[in-house]
């Protein structure tokens, strides 16, 4: 699994950044430093990629990308750290470049029969051409942990949600709601983790309801039947790999009120935090925290990143 013995590990944390994640991948990052450090690992934080440039990297036998957000997600770390022959955790730059826009990613997850709601990109209020009459969701194209994500019930609301979405970023993505309940598989190692329903405790799963509400709930079980259980499971591993993804992730549907699934988008590098989803899924194949970040870990050297 690993180069050496584990109290020979030297492993950067890298964490926080300049994103809108910022405050979650730091509480992550953090969780995730006292964990490699329970089991005798040298864990470095390193607090955003400037100052990781300025670190001497070839002292560290792998990178702990914990990086919520752009710089995190979008490829630029991947391809950074892959062109230097360091081991790290999560996909490569083909990976995080197909997932990390909502769009690309859905184009493709389309083209291989997986089921997603329509959509359309747009970068002002002009080009809204949307068919139907709501409701929707409108969102970044390229952002996570639901950050700028508005519900529109009607026209005139998705024209203000629109403006609203667009003082906070370039481009947004308009998508079709689909009614039901949202739910999340966890993958880590190439392995399908128990499905968790999420019900929130406003109408809208947004960054408030992940991470300060203490009203949402999560099912794990999720309570769906066994048959849409394996069917969201086995939509999960299709999109992780139709995408390229690498080492874990974490894939989020919405199941409508006919049990049909909707994949939404693909996370690849969750959060780690108390709430958080994947440590929950991985509670329920008996994975206590550690466990989950030694399995995380051991993906950097045995996952080829190069392709």
């Amino acid at each position: 699994m690993f180069n050496k013995p584990l109290s020979e590990l030297k492993i950067a944390v890298i964490m926080g950044g300049k994103s809108a994640e910022r405050e979650v991948s730091l509480r992550s990052g953090l969780a995730v430093t006292n964990a490699l450090t329970a089991q005798s690992i040298n864990a470095i934080q390193i607090d955003g990629i400037d100052k990781l440039l300025k670190s001497d990297l070839k002292s560290f036998d792998a990178v702990f990308n914990i990086l919520h957000g752009e710089a995190g997600e979008n490829g630029e770390l991947a391809g950074f750290l892959s062109s230097m022959g360091i081991a790290y955790t999560g996909c490569n730059l083909k990976g995080a470049v197909l997932s990390w826009d909502k769009s690309i990613a859905k184009t493709i997850i389309q083209a291989h029969g997986i089921s997603t709601p329509s959509s359309q990109v747009v970068t002002n209020n002009n080009q809204v051409q949307i068919q139907g009459t709501g409701p929707w969701i409108v969102k970044p194209t390229q952002e996570g942990s639901s950050v700028g994500l508005f519900y529109a019930d009607n026209k005139n609301e998705l024209h203000t949600c629109v403006n609203k979405a667009l003082k906070l970023v370039d481009s947004i993505l308009i998508e079709e709601f689909i009614e039901g309940s949202e739910c999340t598989v966890a993958i880590v190692k190439g392995q399908a983790l128990p499905v968790i329903r999420i019900k929130p405790s406003i109408d809208l799963y947004d960054y408030e309801a992940k991470y300060n509400s203490t009203q949402t709930e999560y099912f794990c079980p999720s309570g769906y039947s066994e048959k849409l259980e394996k069917a969201v499971q086995q939509d999960a591993l299709n999109a992780f790999n139709v995408l390229h993804l690498k080492g874990w992730c974490r894939i989020d549907f919405m199941v409508d009120k006919q049990d049909k699934h909707w994949f939404l988008e693909a996370n690849t590098t969750p959060g780690m935090t108390q709430t958080s989803l994947v440590p929950k899924a991985a509670q329920a194949v008996g994975w206590d925290f550690n466990q989950l970040v030694l399995n995380i870990l051991s993906t950097a050297f045995t996952e080829v990143k190069n392709d």
